[in-house]
């Protein structure tokens, strides 16, 4: 073994330690947080053997009642499966083996029915979904049966995403209505009806977005982003504190400027040609890495889309350009739909594979898949320290 190699396991140990002792944390003040410097001239390929160690499918099973559009939200609990589909606005149970069980909710024009879908959130505490309808501005409450539980009464705030906590609604506004000061964050009383707190006014909403804001990791800490900056915030109790920045160096967008624009048209123009990075999606975190997607800005233009994983504890940033990972015997999406503390899920969708991997992906499956069949999850185990350093420990052989 090489002193190289000998030193290299030890700051690994080292780390590991470290991470047991900073479980017990319960948020970082605005001085600890991470500043995550991406270069995407380093651009490398998302290789399954890096961070996998095994991969098991699971086919969502393919019915009338159960057709997926696309995959917005995916929780996962020991029994199931739950898909937010916002493009054909169902919600979907499965079963953790992947057979459909039943949608959630109804949709139509009576009282107890729903015409739109834009967040769900899955509270694991007490099992219950909690879906908000933009066009009735309220949180519908349902079981894991589909039952109606409660349904809120109209806010008089307008906002696109949610999340609940013990101390009210977290809510994502990009909207005027009953938010004259235009903060794009505020937490609502539990009738939605009071702002109890508000943070991060701009002079107008002008880059806002439909996806989901805010994300919880396993100790169900919550998180939030918005369009108008680059920083992911903790949400403790009745504050938002900073935990991470993303910096991409002079080509980081000027959010600044931003969220002192006025209409459409002066942030047409600041973008315009000027290839900023920016644009954070998608985000997920773990115990051990911050996962986030983001793109360069443009104009009328197709734009390049990168995938990102951060290593809290060695700080290393890693950066992907291929929609696919490397490695695989069938193009699985580097579309990161979920992130536990030792599985990844991503999706395989069949209507894309050519024949031979159509077949692979046949033989491999226990489960009869078509062309136009739903999904398939890849439950992706990841690698612990001891098996990243056992293979550390052979490469230096």
């Amino acid at each position: 073994m090489t002193k190289y190699c000998l030193t290299y396991i030890i700051v690994i140990l080292l780390f590991v330690l470290a991470n047991s002792c900073d479980n017990n944390k319960t948020g970082k003040t605005s001085a600890e947080y991470d500043m995550i410097k991406v270069d995407i001239n380093q651009t490398g390929i998302l290789d399954y053997n890096d961070y996998f160690a095994s991969v098991n499918l699971t086919p969502l099973e393919t019915n009338e009642e159960s057709l997926i559009a696309q995959i917005d939200k995916l929780y996962i609990t020991d029994k199931y499966i739950i898909i937010f589909d916002q493009k054909a606005m169902n919600i979907l149970l499965f079963e953790i083996n992947g057979r459909f069980l039943n949608k959630i909710g109804s949709k139509g024009n009576g009282p107890d029915e729903y015409a739109f879908f834009n967040d769900i959130q899955f509270n694991k505490k007490d099992s219950m979904i909690y879906a908000h309808e933009r066009f009735r501005n309220c949180i519908y409450t349902y079981d894991l049966s589909g039952k109606l539980i409660k349904k809120s009464s109209r806010s008089k705030i307008s906002f696109n995403s949610f999340y609940k906590t013990d101390e009210g609604y977290w809510v994502y506004s990009c909207f005027e209505s009953g938010n004259p000061e235009k903060h794009n964050l505020m937490l609502l009383d539990e009738d939605l009806e009071r702002v109890k707190k508000a943070f991060f006014p701009q002079e107008s909403f002008i880059n806002t977005t439909f996806s989901s804001t805010f994300i919880t990791d396993e100790k169900e800490k919550v998180f939030f982003i918005y369009p108008s900056s680059n920083i992911i915030y903790e949400l403790l109790r009745e504050d938002a504190l900073p935990f991470a920045q993303i910096d991409f160096g002079n080509k980081t967008m000027p959010y600044k400027q931003i969220t002192q624009l006025k209409n459409m048209d002066e942030y047409d123009k600041l973008i315009a040609d000027k290839k900023y990075l920016g644009n954070i999606s998608n985000y997920k975190i773990n115990q051990n890495y911050f996962f986030f997607s983001f793109s360069e800005t443009g104009f009328n233009v197709t734009v390049p889309m990168y995938n990102c994983f951060y290593n809290f504890s060695t700080k290393e940033v890693n950066i992907y350009k291929n929609p696919f990972i490397a490695s695989m015997n069938y193009p699985v999406s580097s579309y990161l739909l979920y992130a536990s503390d030792d599985v990844l899920i991503y999706p395989i969708y069949p209507m894309i594979l050519s024949d031979d991997s159509f077949d692979i992906l046949s033989k491999t499956l226990s489960a009869d898949i078509q062309y136009d069949s739903n999904p398939i999850l890849a439950m992706s185990k990841l690698k612990n320290k001891r098996e990243q350093i056992t293979e550390i420990h052979e490469k230096c052989h």
